[in-house]
């Protein structure tokens, strides 16, 4: 899906994008789209949609001058932003019940924040324990990475990664149910 002209597009090499070039990026936000609808669904009405998640990890991608060595390095990336933006947006949400008594959120918002919120904590300490469990995590919770191409980002084989996501999802249950 991502060639390496698409790369360099997505690079800001200078390149003038040809046809078959934005045929490629128009198939790259698409995919960003389905996974940000995925990610929606953790935090529902919360005031920032499916488009605008996209925009925003598609802003953060391009803000600091990144540069993607393939597909796998640019989705690896997205899927940290999108984590941290819908943190910030839970974070956000929490804020204004207690800043503001007269906004009432329906519960639904609070409990999808709440256990944002609580999925950080976790996975903050899960880091501090073993940062490979954490980014496995992360690039397949708030990525929807598939295994193949978290082992190619990370150097690591298909089955270690598996193994790292089954150790991460258990010990982060156990740690979000105390």
């Amino acid at each position: 899906m991502l060639s390496d002209d698409v790369t360099k597009l997505i690079n800001r090499e200078g390149i003038e994008a040809t046809h078959d070039q934005y045929q490629d990026m128009d198939l790259i936000y698409q995919h960003l789209k389905k996974i940000a609808h995925g990610q929606r669904l953790k935090v529902q009405d919360a005031g920032l949609n499916t488009t605008a998640l996209v925009n925003e990890a598609w802003l953060k991608s391009q803000k600091n001058k990144n540069t993607f060595n393939d597909r796998n390095h640019f989705f690896a990336y997205c899927s940290l932003a999108m984590r941290h933006i819908l943190l910030n947006e839970a974070k956000k949400n929490r804020a204004m019940t207690y800043l503001d008594d007269t906004i009432v959120p329906e519960l639904e918002v609070i409990n999808e924040s709440d256990y944002l919120i609580e999925l950080d904590r976790c996975l903050t300490k899960l880091k501090s324990y073993n940062e490979r469990l954490e980014k496995v995590f992360t690039y397949k919770f708030f990525g929807d990475m598939d295994f193949i191409d978290i082992a190619d980002v990370m150097n690591l084989s298909e089955r270690t990664v598996f193994r790292d996501w089954q150790k991460a999802r258990t010990m982060l249950a156990a740690a979000m149910q105390t």
